[in-house]
């Protein structure tokens, strides 16, 4: 029912319309103008409904700045212009044969776009700050790709992914590191680094997880870079993007999860990563992994555990450069929401001790449900064994709260935690291999133990 002012409402009616009834074709208009108004009104809330629940989709999940379009046109601008290089770009920017189709998930933080080529074989990362500017793109990949110079040597770009380097994390030997980069840069491979191979090179050493894919490329679980265009790369695709879990991250029914022994294998792939990054190569820099284990893991086909994206890897240079200079509280000392350090408040500073400690009960626990369902006896009598050190040292508090602790001794332990699980592990399926793949997988050598420093 329609409502009026009440003082404009009686004031309108004269005297004796109080005394003359109404005709009944005056209500039955009234009724259907009444009738006709509501209709109109509830159209038009349906229609609003309608465009708010569009609007509320697309930018609640559907990340507007996760396109393609932006990242092609960066870097095919600028190979137009002849300031990078790379196998991909003659596919990506000439033939138009390679396409970025679907965007398969984002790092707000880091503003990377991971997305699929229209084949589904590779995974494309895309850093991009921002899209082309529509009164100045020239400018724009100028300024990105502006080293090195027009006059620069190679002494120049070796010299600055050296500096680069040890702003990220602390090797022993970069020089490795560095040759492996240099190595990389000469995509043509004819023993020349050009200088849009340098500038493509030197984009990409811009991005964290480009440095770590490189550093463990040699290992099982580091999925492969296939190609690159300027600042984008492009990775191996993992077959199964998901361990073999459920939603509720309880192992699938046993009509549709991996065998025993796959399974073995996978968490063998897991624990290597592990002892791999603790302490990387006998230094003191730890790669800490910022992201729940289960969410980054899958497997290939031989069953063979593949990391998805190494784009939440960070090294201890990285962080402590990252956390605030003073803090009052642990909340100060977040990195993410999965990483964080503690505030020592005697010095009011963020320190590392202690900084991911769930970690490794959060990898025994994985590696228990991958591997105790249809174990035997005997088997689960040595693992328990080991998984229960392996809670002690994440429940000893001690071990944490002890400011003059022995870290080279809480080194040891973890690792021998680590080396004692993959020599259970591989004991249990190392002549078993027919049952998981036929190809042939090594027996991993046991690596050293750590020196103290």
């Amino acid at each position: 029912m329609i409502s009026y002012p009440l003082r404009e409402y009686i004031s309108s009616k004269k005297d004796d319309d109080y005394h003359r009834p109404s005709s009944s074709a005056k209500k039955n208009t009234y009724t259907e103008k009444t009738n006709s108004n509501r209709l109109i009104y509830f159209v038009i809330f349906l229609v609003l409904l309608l465009i708010f629940s569009v609007c509320y989709s697309y930018y609640s999940y559907i990340d507007p700045t996760c396109f393609n379009k932006e990242c092609t046109d960066f870097v095919c601008h600028a190979y137009a212009q002849g300031l990078i290089g790379g196998h991909l770009c003659p596919d990506l920017c000439t033939a138009r044969t390679l396409q970025l189709q679907n965007c398969l998930g984002e790092h707000k933080h880091f503003r990377s776009r991971l997305f699929d080529d229209n084949e589904g074989q590779q995974v494309i990362r895309c850093y991009l700050r921002h899209p082309l500017s529509k009164s100045n793109p020239s400018g724009d990949v100028k300024n990105h790709f502006n080293f090195p110079n027009d006059e620069s040597t190679l002494d120049v770009l070796y010299n600055g992914l050296q500096q680069h380097i040890q702003k990220i994390i602390a090797l022993d030997n970069p020089e490795i590191l560095i040759d492996a980069l240099m190595s990389f840069a000469d995509f043509n491979k004819d023993g020349k680094i050009s200088l849009s191979e340098a500038r493509s090179i030197w984009s990409l050493v811009q991005i964290d997880e480009f440095i770590y894919t490189i550093l463990l490329s040699d290992k099982a679980y580091t999925p492969k870079i296939v190609g690159t265009c300027g600042h984008i790369f492009a990775l191996e695709k993992v077959v199964n993007p998901d361990l073999p879990f459920d939603d509720k991250k309880e192992l699938f029914s046993s009509s549709e999860r991996p065998n025993w022994y796959q399974r073995v294998r996978l968490a063998i792939g897991i624990l290597e990563y592990f002892s791999d990054t603790w302490h990387h190569q006998d230094t003191d820099q730890h790669l800490y992994l910022c992201q729940p284990l289960i969410k980054s893991f899958g497997y290939d086909k031989d069953y063979e555990s593949k990391m998805l994206k190494l784009n939440h890897i960070v090294s201890s240079k990285s962080i402590i450069s990252r956390l605030p200079n003073q803090c009052h509280t642990n909340k100060d000392c977040l990195y993410d929401s999965y990483c964080h350090a503690s505030c020592n408040m005697s010095t009011n500073t963020c320190q590392m001790k202690g900084f991911n400690r769930d970690s490794l009960g959060e990898l025994c626990s994985l590696i228990s449900s991958l591997v105790v369902p249809e174990a035997n006896s005997t088997f689960l009598t040595n693992f328990n064994v080991l998984i229960r050190q392996c809670q002690q040292i994440v429940t000893d508090e001690s071990s944490f709260d002890n400011d003059y602790i022995d870290l080279t001794s809480l080194q040891i332990r973890k690792t021998l935690i680590l080396q004692n699980l993959k020599n259970l592990l591989w004991a249990n399926i190392e002549y078993q291999m027919n049952k998981i793949t036929k190809k042939s997988t090594k027996k991993p050598a046991p690596p050293p133990l750590h020196a103290k420093k």
